[in-house]
């Protein structure tokens, strides 16, 4: 396996059927920003997701990190099960092999698994999907994340024992169906890094998004901004994690289409895409802390990009969204992916999604 791995997020939740999250306060906002439409498919069906494969894997990107949604609250929504269609389509495809995959069991409001019987049905299906043949493993052990530490705590009444026992269970459950010992993460915040009882349970810590908390605005706020927020993280983990940390590469965030009141940051140039991709690999070189733990011996190192909709060549970054019932914009699709040599120090494996300026 190579020392650097590229990981991008995938949110199945984009579907033909109303209501959809293609509609805003019931107009479809395709129409008012028509580049956010992705050239590959814009629903996630069988089809789109052999694009996305034969796009990813062909231009430096090792694995899709899939959010799993509890399906245990039907009323949530009426296509509450579509939610889960990243994990069933990938590993029903023919060119799955063409890359890995991940689990990451998104638990923010309104999702949670909180009876000891929902969490148990839970990890026995994900022992299924820690099995199949191109499910990431990191030194033999599949990778496995909590999307939020936060709300994980929270759902076990604030008892970080409680947290722990739970944690132990998976892992408990999971090798009981012949899946070995995997490496459990939690997701945390870009500030703030916890410490103690609470992250003890976990094997690494990362972040999903960040963004400053800035009032919004009309005009963009400057994707250095973005940049520097992460960064800052990084160094903060780096140096006062408890636990190895895997960094995040926001590539802009602009919530317009979806009326979300926080703040929208600039796609990136071309030249500072290219930068922000030797920024992170140079700190994942520097810092012993940043990547997967340590395995024989030796650190894995790794980061997870945050892409969105994709056409003609641009690129967005995606934040957690708080219920399925507002609709959002989450990674899925890829344009105009390439590979570079020598540009920028940027290896041959590392993804450069470059917009047009």
């Amino acid at each position: 396996m190579k020392e650097i791995l590229v990981g991008v997020y995938y949110f199945a939740g984009w579907w033909r059927e109303q209501p959809n999250k293609w509609t805003t306060d019931g107009r479809d906002w395709r129409t008012d920003y028509p580049d956010r439409v992705p050239l590959l498919g814009e629903y996630v069906e069988s089809p789109t997701l052999e694009r996305e494969i034969e796009a990813a894997a062909s231009h430096g990107v090792d694995f899709f990190q899939i959010l799993w949604y509890p399906q245990n609250k039907p009323d949530i929504h009426p296509h509450l099960s579509r939610l889960n269609d990243g994990l069933r389509f990938f590993t029903t495809v023919r060119n799955a092999s063409k890359m890995y995959f991940t689990l990451e069991y998104v638990n923010h409001d309104p999702f949670s698994l909180t009876s000891d019987a929902d969490w148990d049905a839970a990890c026995v299906e994900w022992a299924g999907a820690l099995r199949h043949r191109s499910y990431l493993r990191v030194g033999g052990r599949p990778v496995f994340k909590i999307h939020s530490l936060h709300h994980f705590l929270q759902q076990n009444d604030g008892d970080v024992r409680r947290v722990a026992q739970r944690v132990e269970r998976l892992r408990r459950l999971m090798q009981s169906a012949g899946v070995p010992n995997p490496l459990i993460g939690a997701g945390v915040m870009a500030t703030g890094v916890p410490k103690g009882d609470v992250v003890a349970p976990f094997d690494y810590l990362t972040t999903y998004m960040d963004v400053p908390n800035l009032p919004q605005r009309a005009e963009p706020y400057p994707y250095t901004q973005l940049l520097t927020m992460a960064e800052e993280a990084w160094q903060r983990y780096a140096t006062e994690s408890e636990k190895p940390y895997v960094p995040y590469l926001p590539a802009g965030w602009d919530p317009r289409p979806w009326k979300d009141p926080r703040a929208s940051f600039a796609l990136p140039t071309r030249e500072q895409w290219k930068d922000a991709l030797t920024r992170v690999k140079d700190a994942l070189q520097k810092h012993d802390r940043l990547g997967y733990p340590r395995i024989g011996g030796r650190q894995k190192s790794v980061f997870d990009l945050r892409l969105e909709r994709i056409r003609r060549g641009r690129h967005r970054c995606t934040h957690p969204r708080r219920g399925i019932h507002e609709t959002g914009g989450y990674p899925r699709g890829f344009c105009r992916l390439f590979r570079t040599v020598g540009a920028a120090g940027i290896s041959l494996n590392t993804l450069l999604a470059c917009p047009p300026r």
